[in-house]
């Protein structure tokens, strides 16, 4: 049997096998220690050689057909509408008619001013008549000068009569005339603005009228910095419902100089001639635009970064290998990558993957087929 000595000896020795905190501690400080620190060694990652390309950018838009002229038709004069004989989209001829309004008062005052008229005829005939009496009386030695005088003067002061109620006839024939609301030209209803009923004011709107001449398509296009290229470029025109069906190719007309509030600019397509007759107003279309080619450089999405200025890539310095942040100007984003507009020169060695990890003068190395 052992002695209590033994026993003790025996604890010591397993207390010495077992590793303590220390110990551990100090393996790992030796380990470290011995191991390479991985800041020091070239960072494999992928690096492109950038090279200027030929680029062709197609873009897609919707939007809508819209008149080129329209123009507000209303009454002359007001009153109480009657009857409204078209409804948004109708083609109208000229004279054809738009709406009535109740006729009774215009007729009303045309018939007076008819009466009043035909009244004043008659009293112009008997003044005339007077006076080429007094004249002959005169002339046989049967009246006297101030007797010619007084009917030449009621001659004239009746004529003058005649003359302003023939003015008022013309008038209230105006007035007549303009209850009811002729096409002034051929021309599509675009907006209904009144209804039977309804009391119009003197020059409120009753339709809007449009031209059916030439036409536009217009599109809400995002403010990206090829859209002054749009300018001039001709836009393949269809109808967004029914699949491609009967088109026409039109040039952009016109850009708008501000962007609106929802970041977009109002961009027009002229359409002229028989092509115009294609689309109906309020009709939605998609346009489609190639712009034309042009030599850009493309690195793919891993190799953006961003500064506090804005985005940015990694460029490799070939005589060190380190890198450094190099701000660009993106041109656009497509399918394949970002085109780079400004910052980078043809040749330039880009980090692509593997990019995330780097800092400014870190040295790296390429993968194996990456350059």
């Amino acid at each position: 049997m052992p002695n209590r000595w033994e026993n003790r000896a025996r604890r010591a020795s397993e207390c010495d096998l077992r590793p303590t905190r220390h110990g551990i501690c100090a393996l790992g400080a030796l380990l470290l220690a011995a191991a390479p620190a991985g800041a020091d060694q070239p960072l494999p990652v992928e690096i492109i050689r950038v090279g200027a390309e030929s680029a062709e950018t197609t873009y897609t838009l919707t939007g809508t057909i819209e008149a080129v002229d329209d123009y507000p038709a209303s009454f002359r004069d007001g009153g109480r509408i009657v009857e409204v004989a078209v409804e948004a989209g109708d083609e109208l001829d000229r004279n054809d008619v738009i709406a009535q309004v109740d006729p009774t008062e215009a007729n009303a005052r045309l018939r007076a001013a008819t009466a009043a008229l035909q009244a004043a005829e008659a009293a112009l005939v008997q003044a005339r008549q007077a006076r080429d009496r007094a004249t002959r009386l005169l002339d046989e030695g049967n009246t006297t000068q101030s007797d010619l005088d007084a009917a030449v003067q009621a001659y004239l002061s009746a004529r003058s009569d005649r003359n302003g109620a023939r003015a008022r006839r013309a008038v209230a024939a105006r007035a007549a005339e303009d209850t009811v609301l002729r096409a002034i030209e051929p021309a599509i209803v675009t907006h209904r603005s009144a209804e039977p009923g309804q009391v119009m004011a003197a020059g409120q709107t009753v339709v809007t009228l449009a031209n059916r001449g030439p036409r536009e398509a217009v599109f809400q296009v995002p403010d990206i910095p090829e859209l002054g290229a749009f300018l001039g470029s001709h836009v393949r025109l269809s109808p967004l419902e029914g699949g491609p069906g009967p088109g026409t190719s039109a040039p952009v007309s016109e850009l708008a100089p501000v962007v609106g509030g929802n970041g977009t600019v109002e961009t027009k397509v002229r359409i002229n001639g028989t092509a115009a007759q294609l689309f109906s107003i309020g009709q939605p279309v998609v346009g489609v635009v190639t712009l034309a080619r042009q030599t850009a450089i493309t690195v793919p999405w891993t190799a953006l970064t961003a500064t506090a200025d804005g985005p940015a890539v990694w460029t490799v310095d070939p005589a060190d290998s380190r890198v450094r942040l190099a701000p660009v100007e993106i041109g656009a984003y497509t399918d394949g990558g970002i085109r780079i507009a400004a910052g980078l020169a043809e040749g330039e060695a880009v980090v692509g993957a593997g990019s995330q990890y780097l800092f400014p003068g870190r040295e790296v190395r390429p993968l194996e087929g990456s350059e």
